[in-house]
């Protein structure tokens, strides 16, 4: 009879445990992160143009998650502006994309940072900050946030799909925006026959540890 009510308690005695488990905070991990930012040609010549690749470097921030509540997760990620590095030879291989000459990415570097496009000298930092997650019918989290970029900053929803094992989350997913969320417009040559797209794809792989 003591083991028969033994029995029944013991769920009972496990609630708090399972009530108690916390969200968990991860640190990112900038060597293993990899947040790129893609750019199609467009206009009557796109054919005599180029996609394009930016990488961005030395990522930081935190994931504060929870398994059973990712409703209340918490997501910051900020990167710094004039460590963009654009067209890396080995990321454009690995993307399909035709090689690109020295001359020809140091002036679209250039570009990249001018007044006009990220205008990095006055806006030196991209941040992202969650603002609300909920889980998706696929398995994924759709993480709401804002994204500034250049000074301006709009409200996203990005799709992501976690892992956590063995103390480390890894996230994956992709986003598109536009020059006009952030008051911009795209690089444009020739009046305008040759240009970059509106759209711009990001592309996140995020690696964060958990915190000691």
């Amino acid at each position: 009879m003591l083991r028969t009510a033994l029995l029944r308690c013991l769920p009972l005695c496990l609630l708090p445990a399972v009530a108690s488990a916390a969200p968990v905070t991860y640190r990112i991990d900038p060597a293993e992160t990899e947040l790129l930012a893609l750019t199609r040609p467009a206009g009557l010549l796109s054919g005599f143009s180029h996609p394009h690749v930016i990488a961005a470097r030395a990522a930081a921030g935190e994931v504060v998650h929870d398994d059973e509540a990712p409703q209340d997760d918490r997501v910051t990620v900020e990167v710094r502006a004039d460590q963009l590095e654009n067209d890396d030879p080995a990321l454009r291989e690995r993307l399909g994309m035709k090689s690109l000459g020295a001359d020809d990415r140091r002036k679209v570097g250039e570009a990249l940072r001018a007044a006009d496009q990220l205008d990095v000298a006055a806006h030196p930092r991209l941040r992202f900050t969650s603002t609300a997650v909920r889980r998706l019918e696929d398995g994924l989290l759709e993480v709401t946030g804002t994204l500034e970029l250049r000074g301006v900053a709009a409200e996203v929803r990005l799709p992501v799909r976690v892992e956590v094992k063995e103390g480390v989350l890894r996230g994956e997913g992709t986003l598109r925006i536009t020059h006009r969320q952030f008051g911009f417009k795209p690089v444009s040559a020739a009046g305008g026959t040759i240009r970059n797209a509106e759209e711009i794809e990001l592309h996140l792989r995020l690696v964060a540890r958990a915190a000691p």
